[in-house]
Parts: structure tokens; sequence; C-alpha cells
């Protein structure tokens, strides 16, 4: 690729000057504004609703379940409701809805609203789930179980000279993104248009339509999206029919605001998970064996979960090739808030486990955690869990080595165990650890990543994403996907892969709007697919335009055409620009549906074959400083090296990769979420603990390219990727300064302090 001509983002300038217009921004005619009555139990049986006599209800609009034509939001199991109707299974469940003209009116008549519960017992942790007498979901709480076997894992045990096991967990995390969740809806004859936050329209279209039965023709309109991370992925369909009830009872648009704590509370989270991994070692820390159990908290109902935990049980080994494994992996239900997506989708909690186990045979083995991961990293022509053979842009190894090198790894490691002796002694001893105001304790800690790019094993070919691609009148070049922008530059990766494959300027180049009316489904914008998948089917259709538009060319002048730089050379003498042609046969339409290469096979029952068409690469080293008397904890550097196939926009690609590791960084020593009888214990940005420019660590970012060659010039997935490996890199710098295993996350400073109580 050659570098973005204008060297920025093709939709920076607007959001510079304050021109984007989110859905806060519209200013609709007679809006009206909704708000929720929800649960204020974990699990209770609803004995009674009760509306105040005493509060003008003709004022408003109320919705309850028995105004629902299909009380099933559509997602994978249909279990969860759009409104509460018997009981209620989580803190926060939807149970009545209220719109009026203004917000405060709602808010008033939300105070008049009573509702009678019978408690019921209930299950908050992921490991009481299975057994509990408490039944949310089906007989045993699962929502999905997943086994993966491969090679001979008892030959394995009785080869092993070392048998090393470790029990892990991580927390819920909040996606905390800028904009609030906000959808609008408007009623029309036998139709609803539905405006808003989102990254998934197509999703959006299909709950509402299934919500009214397919009696009303329903119309997503994307908005500019201020940030998702997965938030704005499945969560969207709920609000959406909810802003769809009121507005058709009501015969007003309504629009569904939350605020910060609202959408703090009660939206998704990263699933929380139990990790119980054994590995099978020599002497040398070779892994001759793994057995690994895995745990998704899935909250009280199913939404994504079964994917969710699909990503993590594939990508449980993580870069590692071990010849006899066995994954056992259940997302299960608990009476919390029902967990979603975000960014990694299950392959942060699997891949921190692994490399804790790596952590921990390199300490009880007394052997260089370098030494460990480097011995055990896989190579082209070895197999995955699924027995994937490994042929194509393969570099575990690569960027491994490369992020040792540059970071000095070995060097800084011997420094930083030698200045830490005396303070941690003193810490030993019970005395005050600095013996100079500036003594702090240093860490270096390091870490492998993948990440499989596109949906798992059939899935794309399930989706059959589909792109129109239209010349105008002018000869712009017009995109019609539904893929949606919500801040990781989409719109300008889009229009530089088919400016360059069309060989024009990016300027020439424009996306229609995300409209479910006028674009094709071109499936979510999810799991690191757009630029792959996406991607490739803009190059297709720019090859496609260019042999029609030589094709009629050849019909109007009688001889043949070339295509080069931009301009089509016909005879000796002939040269047309590309605008030229293009506005000469103005209105050529070109449609692509993708399909996964021939050679892609995967079997989604027994979990064999190709998981993902090819995977990303990445490795990590983050330097970790530690006040030895507040305990607190700060990433001084943070070095990391991606391999993506190609980068279709180089600065974007940087900042993709900085910022997912900022949020990783965020994972594993900041962003904590508790639980207090079932209520999540944050409220927002004054409780909830995020790394700021002020925590932001020195980058040194590096990325390789090993071109696919089914990738639009080789590119591969890279969204996801950044936030996979930064959390162990830095629990791995843990390690190393206090010789201890450090098994959960967020890590924080009290943690540490327990080590010397």
């Amino acid at each position: 690729m050659k570098p973005n001509p204008k060297n920025f983002r093709v939709d920076a300038a607007e959001k510079i000057r304050a021109q984007t217009r989110y859905i806060r921004d519209e200013k609709l005619a007679d809006l009206w504004y909704a708000g929720t009555v929800r649960s204020s139990f974990a699990h209770a049986r609803i004995v009674k609703i009760d509306f105040d006599q005493e509060f003008d209800w003709d004022q408003v609009t109320v919705v309850t379940a028995e105004d629902v034509p299909n009380n099933e939001v559509a997602m994978l199991e249909n279990d969860m409701l759009f409104l509460a109707m018997d009981e209620v299974r989580y803190m926060g469940e939807p149970l009545v809805l209220i719109a009026a003209p203004s917000q405060d009116l709602v808010n008033s008549a939300l105070n008049h609203v009573q509702v009678q519960y019978q408690p019921l017992p209930h299950v908050l942790d992921v490991l009481a789930s299975e057994s509990s007498e408490v039944k949310i979901f089906g007989d045993n709480n699962i929502f999905k179980e997943i086994v993966i076997e491969k090679g001979d894992l008892e030959a394995a045990k009785s080869q092993a000279e070392q048998v090393i096991s470790i029990e892990v967990r991580t927390g819920f995390q909040e996606h905390l993104y800028l904009e609030p969740q906000g959808i609008v809806a408007i009623p029309e004859d036998q139709r609803v248009i539905i405006r808003g936050s989102m990254q998934c329209p197509f999703y959006v279209k299909t709950a509402v339509e299934n919500m009214f039965n397919n009696e009303m023709q329903i119309t997503v309109i994307h908005v500019p999206t201020g940030g998702a991370f997965g938030g704005k992925e499945d969560y969207p369909s709920l609000i959406a029919g909810h802003a769809a009830l009121l507005a058709v009872k009501s015969g007003k648009p309504v629009a569904i605001f939350f605020n910060r704590e609202e959408d703090v509370q009660f939206t998704t989270k990263r699933h929380p998970s139990y990790h119980r991994d054994t590995a099978y070692v020599d002497q040398q820390g070779k892994i001759l064996g793994l057995d690994l159990t895995i745990y998704l908290d899935g909250g009280a109902y199913c939404t994504l979960s079964p994917v969710v935990l699909s990503r993590a049980a594939l990508t449980a080994t993580n870069c590692y090739h071990v010849p006899n494994i066995r994954i056992h992996a259940k997302a299960v239900a608990t009476n919390t808030s029902p967990s979603g997506a975000f960014r990694g989708f299950g392959g942060p909690q699997a891949v921190f486990a692994m490399e804790m186990l790596i952590e921990k045979i390199a300490l009880k083995l007394n052997l260089p955690t370098v030494q460990v991961r480097k011995q055990n990293l896989i190579r082209p022509g070895q197999q995955t869990p699924t027995g994937q053979v490994l042929t194509e842009s393969v570099s575990a190894h690569e960027t491994f080595d490369d992020v040792v090198q540059q970071s000095q790894y070995a060097h800084k490691y011997e420094i930083y165990r030698k200045q830490n002796r005396p303070i941690l002694e003193r810490l030993r001893r019970g005395q005050f650890p600095k013996a100079h105001l500036s003594d702090r304790l240093f860490g270096i800690g390091i870490s492998s990543s993948v990440h499989g790019a596109g949906f798992t094993g059939t899935g794309e070919n399930v989706i059959k994403g589909k792109i129109r691609v239209e010349i105008e009148k002018d000869g712009m070049v017009v995109i019609y996907s539904a893929q949606t922008e919500m801040g990781q530059g989409l719109q300008t990766a889009f229009r530089k892969i088919l400016a360059e494959s069309l060989q024009i300027d990016i300027s020439e180049v424009k996306l229609g709007d995300v409209n479910t009316d006028n674009v094709p489904n071109s499936g979510p914008t999810v799991a690191s697919r757009s630029t792959m998948v996406i991607g490739s089917l803009l190059t297709d259709a720019a090859q496609e335009i260019i042999n029609r538009l030589k094709a009629q060319l050849k019909q109007s002048y009688g001889v043949e055409f070339e295509y080069r730089d931009g301009i089509f050379h016909g005879g000796e003498t002939k040269t047309i620009p590309f605008r030229e042609a293009a506005a000469e046969y103005a209105l050529l339409v070109v449609e692509k549906k993708y399909q996964h290469p021939p050679h892609i096979q995967f079997d989604d029952k027994l979990w064999k074959g190709d998981a993902y068409p090819v995977y990303s690469w990445a490795a990590a080293v983050a330097e970790v400083e530690v006040d030895p008397v507040t305990f607190e904890i700060k990433v001084r550097r943070f070095y990391t090296t991606h391999e993506i196939g190609k980068a279709i926009n180089y600065d974007q690609a940087v900042a993709q990769i900085q910022g997912g590791s900022l949020q990783g960084i965020g994972y594993a020593i900041y962003e904590k979420v508790g639980l207090q009888d079932g209520k999540f214990d944050v409220t927002g940005f004054s409780d909830y603990i995020i790394p700021t420019s002020t925590e932001m660590p020195e980058f040194e970012v590096n990325i390789l390219e090993n071109p696919y060659a089914f990738g639009p010039f080789g590119a591969k997935g890279l969204g996801e990727l950044p936030m996979v490996g930064a959390a162990p890199a830095v629990v791995s710098a843990l390690w190393m300064i206090f010789g201890k295993e450090f098994n959960q996350i967020p890590v924080l400073p009290e943690n540490l302090i327990e080590i010397y109580k």
C-alpha cells in the first residue's frame, strides 16, 4: 500500500471541528423521552406492579410485557425478554417502559411505579452455577459446552517429568465508551425507523422485526457512534425494541438516551472467567500436554456467550504448539447482568490464563520465561488444537524475537533484578523499604498472543457478507456496506482499499450511509473481520469495475484498452482517465458476496479443522514500576510487535495498537467491577478507574508484514489483537519483581500489600 495521500483519517476533520452529529445532537420535532422501571432484586418473582392512581397517567405512555407482540430478543437462544414477565433474573432487568414529552416527566412517572416481589434464591458465582438449585437456563445453567481434544493426553501424562497447574480468574470489564447508549425510534404507517449508536444494524433490524412478529417494516439507520468496543453489538437490539414499542404505542418519536450511570450499571460487560490449567512438561519446560478447563460467566441470559466461549476455547493454548491437548469449556448462567461482546471476545481471558501458566512453569523449573515461551511457540506446518495445519502468514517466532530485541529484555531483566534486591529485602524484614525517596521496584514482563481473523469456523459462510459498489453520474465511486464506523477508522480503510485497487485518489471514493433499506447485509462490525473480509470484496469489486469499463471502452472505440495508474490506454494514442470513463458509463453497479477460500474446512460439531482462515500474531514487553510504600503500579514503557499481514494505513494501525494495549493495561491493573447482591458497584468515571493520558506509557510499536493471500493487499485482522496480550505482559512483570504467583486480574495495590502482611 502507498502512504495515505492525505495522511489523515477521512472523518477526522469533522470530528475535530465538532461537526459530527451524534444521536443526541439530532433535533426531532415532538420528540418524547423514555425511562425504564428495573428490577431491584437479582432473582425474584414478580407479584404485582402498582401504578399510583394519584399520578395522571394520561400524560405519558406506558408499556409492560403484555404490550409486547413477541417478547423474545432475537439472538442466539432467544431466551432474553424485552420486558420481564413472571420473574426477574438479574438486578436491573427491565419491567416497565415509560415515555413522555420531557425527561423530568418521565422521571416523575417512574417514581410512581411500585413493584412487589417475592425474593428467590440467587447464584452469583460462576463455579457454583452448574450444581446450583437455582435454575436460570435449562436443567444445569450451561449455555454452551465445548470439548476439544488432540493427540494422547494420557501418554503426555506418563512422559511428563513435571505436572504444573494454576487456577486463574479474570473479572468483569466495562466498555466505558465515550458516548453512552442512544436510540431513537420514529413511527410511521406500519413502519418504524430506528436511528442510533450501534455496531450491527441488521442485528437490530432482525430483533425488532421479530418482536413485532414481522408485521411491521423496520428500517435501521446507523448514526455516528462514539465508541463501542463490542458494547454496542448485541445490547442495542434490546433498547431499540424498547424505543420501538413506545413509539408505536404513543405515535411519537421516542428517544432512549442512557446517562452514564444507567449505562455502566445495566449494560453488558466482558465475561468474567475461571480457568484451571494443567501442563505436563519436561525439565526444560517443553510442554508435552495441556489439560485446560474454562468457565465463562454469561450472566442471566445467553446473549453471545456461546460464540465468546468458542473464541476462548480455540485461543486457550495461545500461540504455542502442544501435541496433546484437552480443552473443556463452559459458559454458564448466573443472576448477574448478561455478559456480552467485548474487544477480544474471550481471547483476553484465555490468553491471560495460558500466559500465567507459562510464568508458573518458568518459576517452578527455575527457567527464564523467555526460554519457556520460545521453545513452545508454534511454527508453520504445525497444528492447532483443532488439527488445523498452519501454512500461511505464521509469525509467532518473528514477533516474539523482534520484541525481545527491541526492548532489550534480557539486559533490563538482569539490571532490574539487581536493583530490586535491597528494596525487597527491606520489605521482607518489615523495614521501611526506601533508602532514597526515589526508590522504586522495576519489572519487565513479556507475553505472546494470537487472534484468529473473522468469525469462527463456518461463520463467514453462514453470514455470506455482501457489498455493493456503484458509480455515480459524475464518476464518483460509492461503497455500500453495513459495516459501521465507531472510531476504529473503517471509513478510511475502506476508501483507501478501493481507491488503491482502482488506482485513483481516495477523494474519488465515498461511503453510502448505513441504512438497512439501502445497503446489503455485510455482516456485523465485529471479530476483526471488516478489513480482511469486506476489504477483500472491495478489491474484487474494483477488478470487476476495471474489466467492465475496459469492455465498454472497447465496444465504443473498437480497440483494446489496458489500465494502469488510473488511466485507460487504448491503441497508441487514446488515453481516458478513470473518472472520465466512469462518468461516461455511469450507474454501473457491482455486487460481491464473501466465501471462505475453498481450502478452509471446519466441523462445528466435532471442533475439527480450520477454526479461522488466518491468524494475526503479536508479542509484548511491559516495563513496570511499583512504589514500595504505596504499592501503586505504573507501566512506564510498552513495547509491542504485531504481524497483521499488511497495514492498510500505518499510522492508523499504530493508533489501534496503542489504544488496544492501553485498554489491556487497564484490564490488568486498574479496572475493577464488584458485585453487591448482584448489583455492579461502579457508576461511571468517578469510581471505575481506567488509564488516562497520565498513565499512558511510552509506546514502542513495530508492525511486521507477512501478507495473507486472500486479504486485501495481504491484510489480516488487527482491531482486537492489541487487547489480548497487554494484560499478561504487565502481570508477567509483577511475577518478575516479586517472584510470586499472580493469578487474578485486576492486580491492585492492595493485592501487593497482602504479600507482606
